[in-house]
């Protein structure tokens, strides 16, 4: 091969792998100083027009923070501002403009942070309160940090986002990253947080182009051939809501016991798979036996997190995946894993297509929104605390006076132990039929980890 055939070849592979690294490279869009504009993510559009009111109380993503120690309120307040400067959808506000959602981000804004007193036979109340101060969507921050007093050297932090800004990872994020401006400026030093490489509205710009193209045309086939003929899974509620049935809710924390944990914990490792996994077919086999479905459609959200960009963005990342699932061959509970561990394989490595765009495609008008009636989830637990010196905190799982759909089970998990959380709407379900529905959920993953080859209605039990 002579030099100059070489050389061609080799700024043709050259050309290619940039092609490559472009395609896979989120760009970053121009900015001025003052004031940034740029169109809104259709995520956010779609939450934007599936809220009656777009200040909804119901929208705030809310963790709480025991801090036990000496805490220097100044710092801390320097802290969140310098986080909320290192996050532009901290500083975004979102308003319609020319006929199009907008994000508005500020240069800069300014917080103030003050610690109130607080007896903690009030914390509920307070959370309650502060959930009910909603955050007008068009007036940034969309985000708030609220410190309360319980003694010298004992207080409570309380941080909000709005869901259209970030989600449960989000909150992560914040956290670690108030974490590491506080030690720094305790210490006297700069942060040491790398900078972001890119910021929401890039990925938003991004994603548009992406979903407006083969990308967005592959996702609507796919779900598409998948939710066809799909009905939503019917509730075992034991109440029926009125239409004035509002968003009010309840939460019930189940344990699960260190034998059934380390039990699933082994099933996992033994078949492949994750306590998701696990946990989704045995939440599965629970609507099929109280209902008598056996084709059960249920809303999995997950993380598209999925590039080192996005990793340490306050965002809102969360993607709607329904799993369904079928049961009409009365499967073993290991063939139910199985095709389980199979179908979410395959249905999260298409997340990314807001409901709103797939709703046109569907043939059952309203299916997206009546399917996210009931929820499973698990994640693994992440000790993401505000940690420095002699400061130590621990997590606080804070109640809510309402929740964002009827039914939603979540499966918190670590290698030391599990629990199952339950949130639910009080106009379709008792505190009593919760505990009892919990208390067969505990039973089933039981069932499926000591009786894998038992098929999964061969016992349907006392339901």
């Amino acid at each position: 091969m002579d030099r100059d055939r070489i050389e061609e070849r080799a700024r043709i592979e050259r050309e290619l792998l940039n092609r490559r690294r472009a395609a896979r490279t989120i760009p970053v869009l121009p900015r001025t100083e003052g004031e940034q504009r740029f169109p809104a993510a259709v995520s956010q559009e779609g939450m934007w027009q599936g809220a009656a009111d777009t200040s909804g109380p119901s929208l705030a993503i809310v963790s709480a923070l025991r801090l036990r120690g000496p805490l220097d309120v100044a710092a801390l307040e320097r802290s969140w501002n310098a986080v909320i400067a290192r996050h532009e959808t901290l500083r975004t506000a979102l308003r319609v403009e020319d006929g199009r959602l907008t994000q508005i981000v500020a240069e800069r804004v300014t917080a103030t942070l003050r610690a109130d007193d607080l007896d903690l036979a009030d914390l509920d109340r307070t959370v309650y309160e502060e959930v009910d101060r909603p955050f007008p969507l068009d007036r940034a921050p969309l985000a708030r940090l609220r410190l309360f007093r319980v003694a010298e050297d004992d207080h409570v932090a309380l941080l909000l986002l709005h869901h259209i800004i970030g989600e449960a990872r989000s909150l992560e994020v914040v956290v670690r990253d108030l974490s590491a401006h506080y030690a720094a400026d305790l210490a006297g030093v700069p942060c040491a947080l790398p900078p972001l490489p890119v910021q929401w509205a890039d990925f938003a710009a991004w994603q548009r182009d992406r979903l407006e193209g083969a990308r967005g045309a592959e996702l609507i086939a796919y779900w598409s051939a998948r939710l066809a003929g799909a009905e939503p899974a019917v509730m075992p509620n034991d109440r029926e809501p009125g239409a004035d049935a509002g968003p009010q809710g309840g939460m019930l924390i189940v344990p699960l016991p260190d034998e059934l944990h380390q039990g699933m914990l082994a099933l996992a490792k033994e078949r492949r798979t994750t306590l998701y996994t696990l946990g989704l077919s045995a939440f599965t086999v629970l609507l099929a036996r109280h209902s008598g479905q056996r084709d059960i459609a249920v809303n999995a959200p997950v993380s598209y997190r999925n590039r080192s960009e996005l990793r340490d963005l306050v965002a809102d990342f969360s993607g709607d995946v329904v799993i369904r699932t079928d049961l009409s061959g009365d499967p073993t509970f290991a063939e139910l894993v199985s095709a389980t561990h199979e179908r979410v394989t395959q249905d999260f490595t298409c997340p990314e297509l807001p409901p709103h765009l797939l709703e046109p495609y569907l043939d059952t008008p309203d299916l997206m929104r009546r399917i996210d009636d009931v929820q499973f989830t698990a994640e693994e637990e992440l000790d993401v605390l505000l940690e420095t010196g002699e400061l130590r905190t621990e997590r606080i799982t804070v109640a809510r006076q309402y929740v964002l759909r009827p039914l939603s089970v979540r499966l918190r998990h670590d290698l030391n132990g599990a629990v199952v959380q339950v949130r639910y709407r009080t106009s379709h379900f008792s505190p009593a039929r919760i505990e009892r529905l919990m208390s067969q959920y505990v039973d089933v993953l039981e069932e499926m980890t000591t009786h894998q080859e038992r098929r999964v209605f061969a016992r349907p039990g006392d339901l």
